[in-house]
This record gives C-alpha cells, structure tokens and sequence, in this order.
C-alpha cells in the first residue's frame, strides 16, 4: 500500500505571547523595522499567503460598507477578487509604515504595499523569498528558531486564533480562502481533538 497522506499541517502555531514578543523585539525606529512589524502583523492577523503579500499594491487597500479592506489576488487567481478585513490594530502600524516610508508624502496606489530597500531592487514588491526570510529572521530574534515555524506559521496561528476567538467554520473559511470548508475544519478537529482528549480521562 502506499503511504498515507499526513494529516494536520507540516508547520507549528504561535502563541498569543510568543506573537506579541515577536512584534516586541522589532525595532520600529526605521523605515525598515516599520515594514517588518506591519508586515509580520498583518500576515498573523489576516492569515494571508506570502505570494498574497508580494503580489499587494498600495491601492488595493480600499473601503466595503465602511471597513478598510485588503483586495488580494489569490493562490491560483488571475484577479484580485478576494479580500481580507483590515482591523484598527492590522491598518495603524501599515499606516505607520507607508507615511515613513513616503516621508509623509501621499502614497503612489501602484507602488507595492511592502517594498524592497536594498540597493539591487530597491522600491520593487518583496518577493516571497524577502518576506518568508524577513518573518524567519524576526523568529529567530525572538528566540523561536525552529524548522517548523515559519511564514507559513503565521497563515495557521491567524486561523487558529480567529477560530479560538469564537469564528464560525464559514467565518474562518472566509478569512483563510479555502476552497474546501473540509480543510477548514482540520483545526477544528485538531482543537477538539486537544481539549476533550481521551487521554485526559487516564487516571492512575
């Protein structure tokens, strides 16, 4: 017989300190660190792809029934025809970013929303590699240097945390863009399957 799919996901959560120590130890007083904290907390608050990020332009931040949302071009989308919600706590530190960045100057809405600031291809969008090695380096910082914590982490600890906070399987499928409600519900079943554990009930 062949080898049976892995269940669950090749990549570990965060905690809800380990993300804030994480954003703690960045520092903010540059362009740089700006960029970083905005785009580490906007990966762990969304869960969005990096491919998702690289692709994002500065004008696809826009307003629905009056919330800042993101507009994204999906894994496997030739439009951005999706999009995630952008809370207070996601939009300040881009804010943040963008007027240092810009000097205060208004924005260009087709300049890439996370840019590059290395000589090479400076002012360019981030390529995936860029993001998943600027995400790597702030875990690494904080102490967290594990092989299974990366980028991708932060897509898995969004969905986790907005499931933990109370969002319904159709709420977290939403924000997670799945295709299937089916991969929604692996965290589900792996959180129920943690918290009524049978071997909880083993006494002796």
């Amino acid at each position: 017989k062949g080898a049976k799919k892995t269940r669950g996901y090749k990549k570990d959560c965060l905690t809800v300190s380990q993300i804030k120590n994480s954003l703690n130890n960045i520092d903010r007083a540059t362009v740089e660190g700006k960029r970083d904290y905005a785009l580490f907390n906007l990966l762990v608050r969304t869960g969005l792809r990096t491919i998702e990020v690289s692709r994002a332009l500065i004008g696809d931040i826009r307003q629905e029934t009056g919330e800042a949302v993101l507009w994204i071009q999906g894994k496997g989308r030739e439009d951005k025809d999706d999009f995630v919600l952008l809370t207070e706590e996601t939009l300040s530190p881009i804010h943040d970013y963008l007027n240092a960045r810009y000097e205060g100057n208004a924005p260009e809405s087709h300049d890439p929303l996370f840019a590059s600031l290395s000589d090479r291809n400076y002012g360019e969008a981030l390529s995936t590699r860029s993001i998943s090695r600027i995400v790597k380096n702030i875990l690494i910082d904080s102490g967290l240097n594990s092989q299974r914590l990366s980028a991708h982490s932060l897509r898995h600890t969004a969905v986790t945390l907005s499931i933990q906070g109370g969002a319904s399987l159709q709420q977290a499928q939403a924000m997670a863009r799945h295709t299937s409600p089916q991969t929604t519900m692996i965290y589900f079943h792996n959180m129920d399957r943690v918290k009524h554990g049978a071997e909880k009930c083993i006494n002796f």
